[in-house]
């Protein structure tokens, strides 16, 4: 069944404070990006578009009181059943009510986020070959030589919101894209600057280095590098 609801509209959450516009459609939810800029998934039915004026469009813009005080609620709906159960989705939730909604809403974010990861792991995998026979490119010096800076906000544009954890997962898996693009495209030499640090990064990068049998590494020049950038010669 098609949604009602398309990308761009402008809608209100029907129980409870706020709304804001449709970024994305599915069979199960429409996500709507409300003013902090985060994407949350709501059922359709739990939402108003902003520009509909009948139906339950005008309980939200009006007060309850306004509608006890000579408004008719059929006058509202096509039925009094249709009225009645909008009005009762109008009446403010209990907190027993608000927990239970902001728990289901949890769980979908959590389920949408699984299937999300998912998604990304799929397309990983399916370009991971692209990426690796391409991604030196953009550091070539020369013919046949390189020059790859490993520190993470080269590779990160939110370096700070990475943990130490996972900005040095991201500078090891840019490493073996390169040395895979490197050996697939017969490079002579690779410079990788790594830094000093507390030399975590470099003495795993040397660890690998040592399970290979056709290169050859060295510290790279002090003069141009200082202490913190190795070179890889491919035979």
């Amino acid at each position: 069944m098609k949604s009602k609801f398309e990308i761009g509209d402008k809608v209100k959450f029907l129980n409870q404070i706020g709304g804001g516009v449709v970024t994305k459609v599915t069979d199960d939810f429409v996500f709507v990006q409300d003013d902090t800029g985060f994407d949350i998934p709501m059922q359709p039915e739990e939402l108003i578009r902003m520009a509909d004026q009948q139906g339950a469009g005008k309980l939200f813009n009006t007060t309850m009181e306004e509608h006890l005080k000579g408004k008719t609620i059929t006058s509202v709906f096509d039925s009094p059943t249709k009225a009645a159960e909008a009005l009762k989705k109008a009446i403010p939730l209990t907190p027993e009510e608000e927990i239970k909604q902001l728990k289901s809403q949890v769980a979908n974010l959590k389920d949408q986020i699984a299937k999300l990861k998912k998604q990304l792991s799929n397309v990983q995998q399916q370009n991971a070959r692209s990426l690796s026979d391409n991604i030196l490119l953009q550091h070539e010096v020369s013919p046949g030589e390189a020059e790859v800076d490993l520190h993470i906000d080269m590779l990160s544009e939110r370096p700070a919101d990475l943990t130490p954890h996972e900005a040095f997962e991201i500078q090891m898996h840019y490493f073996r894209l390169c040395m895979n693009h490197a050996f697939a495209n017969k490079m002579k030499k690779v410079t990788f600057i790594h830094g000093v640090g507390k030399g975590i990064l470099k003495d795993e990068i040397l660890k690998e280095l040592k399970q290979y049998d056709n290169i050859h590494f060295f510290d790279a020049p002090m003069s141009k590098y200082g202490v913190g950038a190795t070179e890889v010669y491919f035979r």
